[in-house]
């Protein structure tokens, strides 16, 4: 993030937005990942945020969720796309949306409807989604969120 905290890279919000739709699901992530490293300062981003969160790419749409958390901790959308990417084949995307509720727990109290879900990964066939769901409700325990 520079040091305006209203671009990333250099390149302002509306750069990056304009990127969510990029052929290119790297670049789509890339985005993503931008628009939430400059936060608050991307809210005007918030709308173009919808296409992300329904990308048919995975990964892109668990980053997006991630990002619209950071930049609209109060937009309820972040959670449930969390949660529903425990349902995808890829491993690494359900222990990424793991990883994320648990980043997230500190700042989206919404965070704490993941928990049921976040228990049944404990049972998930994959190591790394299984640490990474037991750290997350750990983190939503020591926000005072029974887990």
């Amino acid at each position: 993030m520079d040091a305006d905290s209203t671009t990333y890279l250099g390149k302002p919000a509306e750069f990056w937005a304009g990127n969510l739709q990029d052929h290119d699901p790297l670049v789509r992530r890339l985005s993503v990942y931008a628009l939430g490293e400059i936060g608050f300062g991307a809210r005007s981003a918030v709308p173009d945020f919808s296409g992300a969160l329904e990308d048919e790419v995975p990964f892109v749409r668990v980053w997006a969720a991630a990002a619209l958390a950071k930049v609209d901790p109060e937009d309820t959308r972040a959670v449930p796309v969390l949660i529903a990417a425990f349902d995808e084949e890829i491993s690494f995307v359900r222990s990424l949306a793991a990883w994320f509720l648990g980043r997230l727990a500190p700042t989206c109290a919404e965070t704490r409807s993941a928990i049921p879900a976040l228990r049944e990964r404990l049972e998930d066939d994959d190591p790394s989604v299984r640490t990474e769901a037991a750290l997350a409700l750990k983190k939503l325990q020591a926000q005072r969120y029974p887990a």
